[in-house]
């Protein structure tokens, strides 16, 4: 088994990676709002309003939920963030999630790649509405009808990944096959 460190250390060690987001958006706030005139767009707007979020419960963040992968004008939905796991001593990652449906979510899939050190390590889908099904403790409950949802999931991260750098995305796609949401996550154990 391997031996990651206290979670302290790994914790500490995370907070000091910065994630330049990728459609270059300055999230300082600065204690200061856009001028009336200056028009915000709503990726920034949404990736300011996470980052407060991150600052004002003074967590660890290592990833984002967007409602694209590729696209540079993407919306945040979410943060994931690294925390101590008090069941097992370990550490854990906590997803949350705000998303509207703009139409039914009745099947769906959700898939997973996560590359160690720049290489391929992990990649699986599964159906979206039986992901939990063998779970104590389930999330989801299909049929979604429209609206807005919130989410805040955990993962445990196992003691018996090695140490290194690791980078996930998970997106989930609709009925139709059409993306909904993706998350891109980088951390170091």
């Amino acid at each position: 088994m391997f031996n990651h460190g206290p979670p302290s250390e790994i914790l500490e060690a995370n907070r000091q990676i910065v994630l330049k987001p990728k459609n270059d958006v300055d999230l300082s706030l600065n204690g200061e709002e856009a001028d009336e005139d200056e028009e915000v767009s709503e990726s920034v707007e949404s990736a300011k309003r996470w980052q407060k979020f991150v600052d004002d419960n003074k967590y660890v963040a290592i990833g984002d939920v967007y409602n694209s992968c590729d696209d540079k004008d993407r919306i945040t939905l979410g943060k994931a963030i690294l925390l101590p796991n008090e069941e097992t001593g370990g550490l854990k990652v906590r997803t949350f999630i705000n998303i509207t449906l703009e139409k039914p979510l009745t099947e769906g899939e959700f898939l997973v790649d996560v590359k160690y050190n720049g290489k391929d390590l992990y990649d699986n889908h599964w159906e979206f509405c039986t992901i939990d099904e063998n779970q104590e403790v389930k999330q989801v409950f299909c049929p979604y009808k429209p609206g807005f949802y919130t989410w805040a999931t955990d993962k445990k991260i196992p003691k018996f990944i090695p140490k290194g750098k690791y980078h996930t995305r998970a997106w989930l796609n609709g009925d139709d096959g059409k993306l909904l949401t993706c998350g891109l996550t980088t951390f170091v154990l």
